[in-house]
């Protein structure tokens, strides 16, 4: 396997990040001082990598298959991503970035344990369940229980390393996090140095509550698999480890979750979501997206899918006159014609539309090249500008379009150069428990409750971006309520019957720059249904259901990914075939409407 040791460059960059983390004031002299740093000193750089990593996969690829937007750039290669034509480069990013922070996390348990520290075991189980989930759930079968030696070796050259079954992975995840939670419990002290930590100041307590809510992810993530093989029982292979079931742990974890505290503390609120900051004015420390030119940063266009789900529902082929004669710029194609928020019907519009996107010009997905640059010239204004509505990024630009057309005021947002952003939204844990309660595994999420719970997702989501609302602002209420009462999911308002569609469908949105989040729901479930059969869209029309291994495993790693291609991958690196826990009957038959 490549890259998990850790790289000079890499070690510097920890160095720039922690200056008053004293340990780190010798990595210039030695390159490889990083194995005896204390292990607090590792949680910074491997969350802000992490984090800048994620921001990236969003933006690069994420965003687009998952039809938030569209790179209208149609003289670049990126635009492609929208049609399934995923380039190495694309598909190496989660490979690279995320086993190298991986290795720092197991090599970061070995110190806490050296050091006889509770609570940094607790932190590093956290992250290395975080990031080899991530991992897997890119590319299936991946490298997990051999994975992030070399680091403790001090890089011995080794790079055979076999490839796990996800399910065994998911079990192993499972287990860290089960493991993390009771070193949280043990933990005497309150807290470790801030300095070393600038997401939770170094609150055990915190962290404990990040591990937890990730810990409901990943039940989600792997129950509807888990009830079909096994009636929802986790059977570990230490046969001294007590199965769990998954229906009981998430009703443990809903009880925590309603208490704020319980024996699976999670979340309370948005206090305490990871937010991970960044300094436009600290080179080290900057986004991923700083150096980005206007062009660069405004070649990705809002998606008419998103435009018309967060303000308007109606959908039209978009028609021009073109030497008197009336074509479509778009080919077959739907474009969202409602171009005043005003004139938007009786749709409430989403608060957050304006908190990411500059204007509401939606722009259609999987085009080819030709109908993007057509699109692109057929809507450009006077002074030859796109009128597409770009990603926001800074004072210096539009205001939000929804509110300064409606409620006459000017608000700005910045999605290039953040101060913060989250690793994960406090708002993801009502969704995963109304989930769980429209597919019945929680008996005390009834229909009721469940409807409550999307309720309070919906609203957390809002008020995680849009600082100028409240829960009872009416901007607020009326949205949530047009959601619960109006929006239609297949053709019907919210019900018992379509409540899936509905809470899934409400998640994707609110995962927007949260990875490969949304993605992974669209595997798992089939929601929100997506069309997928575009003009150019290739890969036999199917949205990737995962991304290939990298290339240079066939020379790196040879017997080991020929082991894995020719095993469950059936002899070809696609990007067709489901991984594990996304290879159930609803997930397909969902997925498949979009091809019809």
């Amino acid at each position: 396997m490549k890259k998990i040791f850790v790289s000079i460059l890499a070690v510097l960059f920890m160095a720039a990040v922690l200056p008053s983390c004293s340990h780190f004031d010798d990595l210039a002299k030695d390159p490889y001082a990083i194995y005896d740093a204390p292990a607090q000193e590792y949680v910074h750089p491997i969350v802000f990598n992490t984090t800048k990593n994620a921001l990236t996969i969003f933006r690069g690829t994420t965003c687009l298959i998952m039809q938030y937007g569209v790179n209208h750039n149609y003289e670049s290669t990126a635009k492609v991503v929208s049609n399934y034509n995923i380039s190495e480069g694309v598909i190496d990013d989660t490979w690279t970035s995320y086993y190298l922070q991986y290795g720092n996390a197991v090599k970061m348990y070995d110190r806490a344990v050296l050091e006889g520290s509770e609570g940094m075991q607790g932190i590093a189980l956290v992250l290395r369940a975080l990031l080899i989930s991530q991992i897997s759930d890119t590319y299936g079968n991946v490298p997990c229980r051999e994975a992030g030696q070399l680091i403790r070796t001090s890089g011995s050259g080794k790079y055979t390393t076999a490839y796990d079954n996800q399910k065994d992975i998911y079990y192993d995840v499972v287990a860290m996090l089960e493991d993390a939670n009771a070193h949280f419990a043990a933990e005497e002290a309150a807290s470790f140095s801030r300095v070393c930590d600038k997401t939770y100041y170094g609150s055990y307590d915190k962290w404990r509550r990040f591990g937890n809510s990730l810990y409901a992810r990943v039940l989600m993530r792997i129950g509807m698999k888990v009830m079909a093989e096994s009636s929802g029982v986790i059977e570990f292979d230490d046969d001294e480890r007590t199965p769990i079931s998954v229906p009981d742990k998430l009703a443990a974890l809903y009880q925590s979750y309603l208490s704020g505290e319980g024996s699976y503390p999670v979340m309370r609120g948005r206090q305490d979501r990871p937010m991970v900051p960044f300094n436009k004015y600290n080179e080290t420390e900057q986004t991923p997206f700083f150096s980005y030119t206007s062009g660069n940063w405004n070649a990705i266009t809002v998606c008419n899918t998103m435009v018309s789900r967060m303000l308007d529902g109606e959908e039209k082929i978009y028609e021009v006159a073109v030497d008197g004669v009336n074509t479509r710029p778009c080919g077959d194609q739907l474009y969202w014609a409602t171009k005043d928020p005003t004139k938007a019907g009786v749709h409430a519009p989403d608060p957050r539309f304006g908190c990411w996107w500059r204007k509401i010009n939606g722009m259609p997905t999987q085009m080819t090249a030709e109908n993007v640059e057509n699109f692109y010239d057929t809507f450009r204004s006077a002074a030859g500008n796109f009128k597409g509505g770009s990603m926001m990024r800074g004072s210096e630009t539009e205001p939000d379009p929804v509110w300064s057309a409606l409620y006459e005021e000017n608000h700005y947002y910045d999605l290039q150069n953040a101060s913060e952003y989250p690793l994960m939204q406090y708002s993801e844990l009502p969704f995963i428990f109304a989930e769980a309660g429209a597919r019945g595994w929680v008996a005390a999420i009834n229909d009721g409750v469940t409807l409550s719970l999307l309720k309070k997702a919906v609203t957390e989501s809002i008020l995680e971006w849009n600082p100028y609302v409240t829960e009872t602002s009416e901007q607020v209420v009326n949205y949530v309520n047009w959601v619960m009462t109006e929006e239609l999911f297949s053709g019907s308002a919210y019900s018992a019957a379509n409540a899936l569609e509905a809470i899934l469908t409400e998640k994707w949105i609110a995962n927007f720059f949260i990875g490969i989040e949304s993605w992974c729901d669209y595997r798992r479930t089939g929601f929100p249904l997506l069309k997928t059969n575009g003009p150019a869209a290739g890969n036999n029309c199917i949205l990737p259901t995962r991304m290939r291994y990298p290339s240079d495993e066939a020379y790196r790693n040879v017997d080991s990914f020929k082991a894995a291609v020719d095993g469950w991958l059936g002899g070809s690196n696609n990007m067709t075939t489901d991984v594990w826990w996304a290879d159930t009957p609803e997930s397909y038959n969902n997925r498949l409407l979009g091809r019809q």
